[in-house]
């Protein structure tokens, strides 16, 4: 699988971040080290920007659009998302933890060392996605529309794929203990020989 990383540009320094967002637009611009907390946010859009150790806590981004942008180090916990659109952007060590944010549509997104716990994606449509070493525990991903994804070295533990086809998907590589499904969902998985044990309850069946 081949993702589309962002087309990122030349940047300048893009000052105030809350004063952006409230404005509805950022283009070609870096914000570092900043914090956005409890504020309700609507009609963003966000272009070939970087975003650098910024903290946007709670509160809620309504019509949150991003474009050809980087999230490194930032914290998005229990900020709600709903609705959000992504294309070619990449979250590299961000922690979206308790992050709401049902009915987004992911489009070339590349996640990296995130902590993705609790993360409720559900209704998502996902297209070319990637998760790298990220810990989704206990995060609903359910009722997708997906093409082509993947994860690797990732903690799926706890995690809801409740009527989410998986078909085509490699879990080999992730701990996949205590999902939650309704049944048909794993058909067509691959996974380790060591796993086994850990879908066994699943099926109904005992091991003595």
């Amino acid at each position: 699988m081949k993702i589309e990383m962002p087309r990122l540009k030349n940047t300048e320094e893009g000052g105030d971040l809350l004063t952006a967002l409230e404005r509805g637009e950022a283009e070609n611009l870096i914000f570092r080290n900043q914090l956005i907390s409890g504020e309700i946010l609507e009609d963003i859009e966000v272009k070939n920007c970087i975003f650098q150790s910024c903290r946007i806590l709670g509160g809620r981004l309504s019509n949150f659009s991003v474009w050809d942008s980087s999230f490194r180090s930032c914290d998005f916990s229990n900020c709600v998302m709903e609705d959000a659109y992504f294309q070619r952007t990449e979250f590299l060590g961000c922690k979206l933890t308790g992050l709401r944010s049902i009915s987004a549509v992911l489009k070339d997104v590349y996640l990296e060392d995130c902590s993705c716990k609790m993360w409720n994606l559900s209704n998502g449509t996902l297209k070319t996605v990637a998760f790298n070493r990220c810990d989704c525990t206990a995060a609903i991903f359910s009722l997708w529309e997906r093409k082509d994804m993947s994860f690797y070295e990732t903690k799926l533990s706890g995690c809801s794929f409740f009527k989410t086809p998986l078909n085509g998907l490699d879990f080999s590589t992730c701990q996949i203990d205590g999902l939650v499904l309704s049944g048909e969902e794993l058909k067509g998985v691959t996974i380790a020989d060591h796993q086994a044990v850990d879908l066994v309850g699943l099926l109904g069946v005992k091991i003595k």
